[in-house]
């Protein structure tokens, strides 16, 4: 039996390369059923980088890595708030996970919120169809009574309180579903924003970097 390979530690280095992939992706911004493609896609334009170094590297261990990045990120910010005094020294790696995090709550806040329209509108639903099967049953009954009896004019009002209870309840509905698909749009896009705001400050932070390297290379060369 083959021995198995030993768990390898991520370095800084690789971290800062999955981050700079996933503001690049932001796969948790996918739309439900999409995200674990996206997961996917970062993985794989990791794991074919020579400069990374996990070829066997996929879309479950990136967004592991990405969860325990959170955790970690998040523990390291409550222990420097706690720490009176005490300056944090900014790498690139903070700032990323700085507006990744953001990010990355915000989705969740928008999810859940999503979740509870869609339930919200379900339950309406449900409550607008045992009204109206109700109604329908109390309305056979009734128009049952008044064939018995001979009368007509009470069963006649009675049918159209009820189309009109149906009528109204169906426009209810619909309200609540053209709502809920419009609040779904408008969410989409104003997570196409945030993300196209982060991979341009990500973008914006690699050239002052790159800038910066260029100018102390230079000054180097001078002396």
């Amino acid at each position: 039996m083959p021995p198995k390979s030993k768990r390898r530690n991520f370095s800084k280095e690789e971290d800062v390369l999955l981050l700079r992939q996933v503001a690049s992706e932001m796969p948790f911004l996918a739309r439900h059923g999409l995200i674990m493609d996206k997961w996917t896609a970062v993985a794989h334009a990791l794991a074919s980088s020579d400069e990374f170094g996990r070829p066997d590297f996929d879309g479950k261990k990136a967004s592991n890595r990405f969860s325990a990045l959170i955790e970690a990120h998040k523990k390291k910010k409550n222990e420097f708030a706690r720490a009176s005094g005490v300056a944090e020294d900014m790498t690139e790696k903070d700032a990323l996970m700085d507006d990744l995090i953001a990010a990355y709550d915000d989705a969740k806040e928008e999810a859940r919120r999503a979740i509870e329209s869609k339930q919200a509108l379900e339950q309406n639903e449900s409550m607008g169809a045992f009204v109206r099967e109700e109604a329908m049953t109390s309305l056979g009954k009734r128009k049952k009574g008044d064939d018995d009896s001979g009368g007509t004019a009470g069963g006649g009002k009675m049918m159209k309180a009820m189309i009109m209870l149906h009528e109204q309840s169906n426009a209810e509905l619909d309200f609540l579903r053209e709502m809920f698909h419009r609040e779904m749009e408008e969410r989409e896009k104003d997570r196409m924003i945030l993300a196209e705001q982060i991979r341009q400050q990500h973008e914006s932070t690699l050239k002052q970097q790159e800038s910066m390297l260029n100018l102390m290379n230079s000054l180097i060369n001078k002396l």
